[in-house]
Parts: C-alpha cells; sequence; structure tokens
C-alpha cells in the first residue's frame, strides 16, 4: 500500500505540470489548429520528463541534493543567482494564474464573484498546506487530480481517427504556407517545452526528500516517475483530441478556460459537466500548491537554509514565509485583475528561457561518478540526456521569436 501511495507524488508532479491552466487551453488550441499533426511533442516531452525526474530522484536519494542545491554547486554564483531569480518569478507568475484559475471554475460551479471565490481559495490551501504532512498534500492532490481522466473517457467517446493520429507522430518540417509553418512550429515548442516545466522536477526532488527515500527506494523512484508522466500524456493527449474533434471541423480557436470545459464536457449530460469541472479543479489545485511549495523549496535549498513541510512552520521559517509569500502576492496579483490566461503565456515563455540552465547542471551531477558511485548514469541516460538538453536549448532559442511573429500561435 505503501509503494501504491508513493505514486501520488508523480501523480501530482506530472499533472500539476501537463495539465495545468495553460497547457489545457494550449493543447485544446493544437487541436483545434491542427488537428492530430502535434503528437509527436507530447511524446518527445514524455520521454524527456521521464528521465530527468528520474535523475533528479536519484540525485536526491544517493547524493542528497534537491535541483536547485545542484544549480548552486554547479553554476558560478551570478549564473546561479540569476536562475533562481527567474525560477521562483515563474513559480509565481504560474501560481498566480493557476489560482486565477480555480476561481474560474468556481465561479462556473456556483455563480458567485472570482474575487470573492479567490480570496476563499487562498485562505484555504493557506490553511490546508500548512496542516498537512507533504504526504498528504500528495495524497490529496494526487488523487484528486486523477478525476481528470473524465477528459480521456471524452476523447474516447468522441471517437478519433486512429490513423490520423498515428500519422501525428511523424513531425512536419512545412505547413501549407509560411505563417502555418510558423505557427505550428510554434505549438510544438510550446508543447514540448510545457511537459518540461522547471517546477516539476523541483518539486519531485523536494518530494523525494521530504519522504526520505533511501537507495532501496530507486526502483520506485523509476516506477513513480514513469506511471505519473504517462498518465499526464494520455490526458493530454485526449486533450489534443478533443481539440481536433470538436474545434477544428468549425475552424474556432478556443481561448477562455470555459471553452475548454464545454469541450472536455462536450459527450457528457449536466452532470457529466460538473465532473470535468470538477476534475479541473483538481488539476489547478494541485498546480497551485506545487508551485508555491517550489518556491520554498528552491529559495531554501540555493542558501541551504533549513526547509521541508513536514517541519513545524517555526522551525523552517525562510521556507514557510516564502511560500507564504508566493500565496499572497500571487492572489494580489489576480485580485489587481491579470488576466490568468495571459499570465500563462508569460510562464512558459520564462520556463522555456531558464529550462536549459535547470537540465544542464542536473545532467552534470547524475553524469558524475564521485558523487553517483554506482548509481551514475548509464551509457543510454547520458545519450538520451544530452540529446533533450539539445532540443530544450534549440527549444527556448525559438521560443520567444515564434510567440512573437505568430502573435501567440493566433489563426
Amino acid at each position: 500500500m505503501k509503494k501504491l501511495l508513493g505514486l501520488t507524488l508523480g501523480i501530482m508532479t506530472a499533472l500539476g505540470g501537463f495539465v495545468d491552466f495553460g497547457q489545457i487551453v494550449f493543447t485544446l488550441q493544437a487541436g483545434a489548429s491542427f488537428r492530430y499533426a502535434l503528437l509527436w511533442p507530447i511524446v518527445l516531452g514524455t520521454v524527456a520528463i521521464i528521465v530527468y525526474m528520474e535523475m533528479c530522484g536519484r540525485i536526491a536519494v544517493i547524493a542528497r541534493e534537491p535541483v536547485f542545491a545542484v544549480v548552486r554547486n554547479r553554476l558560478n554564483p551570478k549564473l546561479g543567482t540569476a536562475v533562481l531569480v527567474a525560477s521562483n518569478l515563474l513559480n509565481l507568475i504560474t501560481c498566480a494564474a493557476e489560482l486565477g484559475g480555480v476561481a474560474i471554475v468556481l465561479h462556473l460551479l456556483t455563480g458567485w464573484p472570482q474575487k470573492l471565490l479567490l480570496v476563499g481559495v487562498a485562505l484555504t490551501f493557506g490553511c490546508v498546506v500548512a496542516a498537512l504532512r507533504f504526504e498528504w498534500i500528495e495524497r490529496i492532490f494526487g488523487l484528486a487530480g486523477v478525476t481528470m481522466i473524465a477528459a480521456a473517457v471524452s476523447a474516447w467517446i468522441l471517437a478519433p481517427d486512429w490513423r490520423a493520429l498515428g500519422h501525428g507522430l511523424v513531425p512536419h518540417l512545412s505547413m501549407a504556407d509560411t505563417h502555418r509553418t510558423l505557427s505550428y512550429w510554434y505549438f510544438a515548442v510550446g508543447i514540448f517545452s510545457a511537459m518540461l516545466m522547471e517546477y516539476e522536477v523541483h518539486f519531485y526532488s523536494s518530494g523525494a526528500m521530504e519522504e526520505g527515500w533511501k537507495e532501496k527506494d530507486l526502483p520506485e523512484n523509476f516506477m513513480v516517475a514513469s506511471i505519473g508522466s504517462v498518465l499526464g500524456a494520455l490526458l493530454t493527449v485526449a486533450l489534443l483530441v478533443i481539440g481536433a474533434i470538436v474545434f477544428f471541423p468549425h475552424h474556432s480557436f478556443p481561448e477562455q478556460l470555459s471553452t475548454a470545459a464545454n469541450a472536455i464536457a462536450a459527450p457528457f449530460g449536466r452532470a457529466g459537466h460538473v465532473v470535468v469541472l470538477f476534475a479541473i479543479l483538481a488539476c489547478l489545485s494541485g498546480a497551485s500548491v506545487e508551485t508555491m511549495l517550489s518556491g520554498g523549496y528552491n529559495l531554501c535549498q540555493f542558501y541551504n537554509l533549513p526547509w521541508g513541510k513536514n517541519k513545524k512552520l517555526r522551525k523552517v521559517p525562510a521556507f514557510s514565509l516564502t511560500w507564504l509569500g508566493m500565496l499572497t502576492v500571487a492572489s494580489l496579483c489576480i485580485l489587481a485583475g491579470f488576466d490568468p490566461l495571459k499570465l500563462v503565456n508569460i510562464s512558459v515563455l520564462f520556463g522555456m528561457v531558464v529550462m536549459p540552465l535547470t537540465y544542464y547542471p542536473l545532467m552534470r551531477a547524475a553524469m558524475d561518478k564521485k558523487i553517483m558511485g554506482r548509481h551514475v548514469n548509464s551509457r543510454a541516460d547520458d545519450v538520451l540526456g544530452i540529446l533533450f538538453l539539445l532540443l530544450i536549448t534549440l527549444a527556448a532559442l525559438a521560443a520567444i521569436p515564434l510567440m512573437i511573429v505568430t502573435n501567440s500561435g493566433q489563426p
């Protein structure tokens, strides 16, 4: 039973990264624009995040180093500090977007004012995270997020063209015209990068240390990383399918979370629509908690300060104040009127730019035999890690130009 419950770390990590506010709308837009042609970056991103999550879990177990301790020790101080600032700014922006999304979903369910709901959400999350130990946080939000399987059921009922879906595994170098080609690559880069958002590995490695994983748990590390990521990937594929079936034939382009929820619930009745809203609520809530805790983990690990969700608040003051500050400032951003979906676009931009500087030091640590001993990277790990690092770097370089010339993928 303990092993099964341990899977919730991978599930919460993956769903918080794969099926958050931005990814739900973004993937539906990709399906609406290019039908099934963008299946391949989902598969590519899934393999990449499994490789890196397994590495960071292994480093946490053997070297007792979470991700930001690795960043601190393997980048020069100025560059390391810049990565810390950018990563926590990413966490803050993403947390604000997810909290805004939670308020939108609750408004759709209740009809109550969004700002009032946001205040209630922030207070609730603050109390829940402060009161519960790490394992209960991951179990509650991880298991609740599994309800998003409703998207997979919806996609199955809608009956995709399986042959055309299979063709989506093959990348296209060009489309009908220049604008379509650039938009295609914008969505490809965005999907691939969104599946590798840094806070996923930050949270995952910190969670492994929170749970006190030992060397004997390394097989579980691979299983947790793989099962959680594959589940998140299948749900992302389901969103792509829904976008292709519901929006592509009508040449429409979803831009609101409410539109996305309606599309996912298309095969269901009123009761099914409510279930879908609760499923989205669970995923967005998990992403909110994941990003705000990651902010505390990053700061304390970089400056070697005491941290840990399982310790009393007064024993880890910097950690506690940081995640509470993340929650507070993120809530104030939405109350001030920032559009959650625009914040998501900004967060993806930040994430792409910082991504190589997160995964490069992680690779260096996993390849260091002095640190890892007999658990050093295998040759296959090195080849895959380096290949994906090159792709991540190319995606980071291409992200901003593609976003500008395509107006964020607008048709």
